[in-house]
């Protein structure tokens, strides 16, 4: 029954940390079969449906409500730790399944300040990013010191929670109009994008394809049934901040962002690793990891779009990305989401869906359309490079028994698993 127990603790955790469908699925079907067990499991992103006993009986059918939490790149490699002593016969399915409570309880003490510069930090980078100046960079790091304090007080009340990521869009489109208004020349797009870019739902929008295209329906469909609706909300949001900010201000000027040199593009990619690193939870060890794949990402993304275009450009990037992934994965025996989700933060397509949805409140409709099929190819860009990088580069399997670490070559030959 404690085997048991671990096994559905195990996913319950990996799921609440941000694993997707499948991965929670094969991490706990593998562990069944390294403890002697018989388990079927079916995730979906709220719930796990699980059939599970010792082998030879009747299995027990359990539903466990999970409710989704924020990505937490430290306690996650923690989880896969554990697993690997307790597959390994290093720890007993007891010492493991008090390990994961633990892990699932301790959270991380962040201060609060950190938070604030982390969101400033993120906006500011991403501004310089997605092709914005100095005046861009700035005011998307102060909105996003704003979108930090609405989290803030979201945490202390849990009603608000509800209704944070449309109130903090409000907030950044009022801040970022009266900038434009008051402060020209200021592009207020990329400003806006830039300072929630932390709040798109663009990696779950890529989850959401990846799911669906590994024949995950139920849970593919659910999450992107839930990503759109995020972003709708979002967009009510931001429109409900601009109308309040041109009626206060005025209406702002369009302006063209300026255009920065390399060095600017570097120092973006640095202060947006600095505020992924908080903003994922990562560890000091993991640090280095978020940047490399940061700028694996990005540059893949650029030598793609030169190559192929912007859209299926982003192919290449992903594909760079997760190749890096599944090599650290097999290296360091550390979960690939550590590279893969900080490098495909840069490239989700959330701000081209959101672009669109706050084109058609204004009545042009006819504009709003190209966003949603440039939204749909970016997303099906990215998941063909992860599909094709889990084919060349594999990742480790699941569960290892053995202690001994493979050489790297001679693993990538093996017939390789479930992406």
């Amino acid at each position: 029954m404690t085997a048991q127990q671990f096994v559905l603790e195990l996913g319950r955790a990996m799921h609440a940390l941000g694993s997707p469908a499948y991965r929670v699925e094969d991490t706990m079907d593998a562990c069944c079969r390294a403890l002697g067990l018989e388990g079927s499991f079916f995730a979906t992103p709220t719930a796990i449906f699980s059939a599970i006993g010792p082998a030879g009986s009747s299995p027990n059918a359990v539903l466990t409500r999970v409710p989704p939490d924020d990505h937490d790149l430290g306690r996650l490699a923690d989880l896969y730790a554990i697993r690997d002593r307790v597959v390994r016969g290093e720890s007993s399915p007891a010492q493991g399944l008090d390990a994961v409570r633990r892990v699932l309880d301790s959270g991380v003490g962040v201060p609060r300040w950190s938070d604030l510069m982390a969101h400033a930090a993120a906006g500011g980078g991403a501004a310089v990013l997605f092709g914005g100046g100095w005046r861009e960079a700035a005011v998307a790091a102060f909105a996003g010191a704003a979108v930090a304090g609405i989290a803030i007080a979201a945490s202390r009340r849990p009603r608000l929670g509800d209704v944070q990521a449309s109130l903090a869009c409000a907030v950044v489109a009022f801040l970022v109009s009266g900038a434009a208004a008051l402060w020209p020349p200021v592009h207020a797009p990329i400003a806006t994008v830039a300072a929630i870019v932390v709040l798109l739902p663009g990696l779950s929008f890529t989850t959401a394809l990846a799911e669906l295209a590994m024949r995950h329906l139920a849970a593919g469909s659910a999450r992107l049934l839930g990503t759109l609706a995020v972003l709708l909300t979002m967009a009510i949001g931001i429109g409900i901040g601009d109308r309040c900010a041109a009626l206060v201000f005025g209406v702002a000027p369009v302006a063209a962002p300026e255009r920065l040199g390399l060095g600017w593009l570097l120092l973006g990619i640095a202060a947006s690793w600095v505020g992924f690193v908080v903003l994922l939870r990562a560890t000091r060890r993991q640090a280095p990891w978020v940047l490399l794949a940061m700028a694996t990402g990005f540059g893949g993304a650029r030598a793609g779009s030169g190559l192929f275009g912007g859209e299926l450009g982003a192919s290449i990037g992903a594909f760079a990305v997760t190749a890096l992934a599944n090599l650290h994965a097999r290296w360091r025996r550390q979960p690939a989401a550590v590279v893969r989700t900080p490098g495909l933060l840069l490239l989700v397509p959330g701000s081209l869906g959101l672009s669109g949805l706050t084109t058609a409140l204004t009545g042009d409709f006819a504009s709003s359309a190209p966003f949603a099929f440039r939204m749909l190819l970016v997303g099906g860009a990215i998941v063909a490079g992860l599909l094709f990088a889990g084919v060349l580069v594999p990742p480790p399997l699941d569960v290892e028994p053995e202690a001994k670490r493979r050489p790297l070559v001679r693993g990538l030959l093996r017939p390789p698993p479930s992406p």
